[in-house]
């Protein structure tokens, strides 16, 4: 962000107090410290009251009314982290998908998500590695994605149980080229098509999304413009077939 720099100190003591009720940006480590505070304040305050092992970074959620939605908007984000790292967990230490999955089903019950939320937060976490994965070129970053999903797919596929949730996975991804992971932008369309052919999308989902832009500013349109070849030609291979059959 813009503006004159100003440098926040971190000491201790008395200036504890001054990060909590200052304008200034909280520091993430100050974040985590006071989530970690709030835990442990809780614990000595109920003795029934534990946090479950998958909900480490969950925080407490003792607020008023009018902080509702960014609460919520906090609950989102320490739940997407947390999927991420559970999710790079299974991938170093070779965890059996399975397991993944019902470690994600933990997190999920934690932080009373639904499953389109699991199918996002997985999706991300699938795609960041990728990208993260060295890589050279265009091509090189898709058979990242390759990769990754022939071993991990199912750890997706396991919430997409309804179209809205295949079309989550979508918004997610056109979240990701536009903003947070613009690499993947150029490869939008071809990676869309990669998650059809596999069945991890379906047609109707691919169909629904671009429908549901169909009164959208132009500015929201970028990545169903992109993808308009391969709409057209989904649309158009039923018609195709039902040829071919008479």
């Amino acid at each position: 962000m813009g503006g004159a720099g100003h440098v926040w100190s971190t000491c201790e003591g008395s200036h504890e107090e001054e990060w909590r009720h200052s304008v200034a940006p909280i520091p993430k480590d100050k974040i985590l410290e006071a989530i970690k505070t709030m835990e442990d304040d809780l614990e000595l305050t109920h003795d029934d009251s534990f946090l479950p092992p998958s909900g480490e970074l969950k925080p407490n959620s003792n607020y008023s009314d009018d902080d509702d939605h960014e609460d919520s908007r906090d609950d989102s984000y320490y739940f997407d982290k947390e999927v991420e790292a559970t999710f790079l967990r299974a991938v170093h230490e070779n965890i059996q998908e399975s397991h993944l999955i019902l470690e994600i089903n933990s997190l999920k019950l934690s932080y009373n998500k639904l499953a389109a939320d699991c199918a996002g937060a997985v999706f991300y976490a699938m795609m960041k590695y990728a990208l993260d994965t060295p890589h050279s070129s265009a091509d090189g970053l898709l058979q990242n994605v390759q990769a990754v999903f022939t071993k991990w797919k199912k750890a997706l596929t396991s919430y997409l149980t309804d179209i809205d949730e295949q079309i989550e996975v979508i918004l997610k991804f056109e979240e990701m080229c536009g903003e947070s992971a613009k690499e993947f932008a150029p490869l939008f369309t071809r990676i869309l098509h990669y998650l059809y052919n596999e069945d991890v999308l379906e047609e109707d989902a691919i169909l629904s999304w671009e429908a549901e832009l169909k009164d959208a500013d132009e500015a929201d349109k970028v990545f169903v413009k992109q993808a308009q070849k391969l709409i057209q030609w989904l649309k158009e291979a039923p018609e195709e077939d039902d040829d071919e059959e008479e």
